[in-house]
């Protein structure tokens, strides 16, 4: 009988004001304790009059909460993820491959995976990982598709004409790339 009553109370406890005690119904909202959420309030009057009896338990709760989102990975990096593996891109740049035809930057896992297809397979085509579009035969081709993804304002080909300027020495071209690409 006693796991059926302490869980009744901790579900009354949840919807009733931890100071007066009014339960929540269609007139009366309860707001959350800001900080810790553990608890529920009627009023401002009622969240300060409960605050001595509240205070270090709330205290430990934001400390908790406060770690965990410190602490918590995140999700992907800035870059994103791998359109291939979907896994986070490394925030290493050697770690990624960028590709003008598709506009998408791919792992190096992905790329040498797609790499050791093309070996094993003598009639796969040499391509993009991703789109399966063929490299570029010549470097007048390469110019052209480059070309083409820049007047797009295609932030990959900006930022790969942004590079080109900086290892120019042309820092405000090179900025106003940059600026575009972001």
């Amino acid at each position: 009988m006693g796991s059926t009553d302490d869980a009744d109370n901790t579900e009354a406890a949840d919807i009733c004001c931890a100071s007066c005690g009014i339960a929540e119904v269609d007139d009366i909202e309860l707001k959350n304790c800001d900080d810790c959420d553990l608890v529920r309030y009627c009023s401002d009057t009622c969240q300060e009059d409960h605050r001595p009896d509240h205070e270090a338990m709330c205290k430990e709760r934001a400390a908790k909460l406060r770690d965990e989102i410190l602490f918590k990975q995140p999700e992907s990096s800035y870059l994103g993820d791998c359109p291939i593996c979907c896994l986070p891109l490394s925030l290493d740049p050697k770690k990624s491959v960028p590709y003008y035809c598709c506009s998408k930057l791919a792992c190096k896992g992905c790329t040498t995976a797609n790499m050791m297809r093309q070996l094993d397979d003598e009639g796969a085509p040499n391509g993009c990982p991703f789109c399966r579009q063929l490299y570029s035969k010549s470097e007048e081709e390469s110019e052209r598709q480059n070309k083409k993804r820049f007047e797009a304002n295609d932030p990959l080909a900006l930022r790969e004409a942004g590079m080109k300027h900086f290892g120019d020495g042309d820092y405000d071209g090179a900025f106003e790339y940059f600026t575009k690409a972001a």
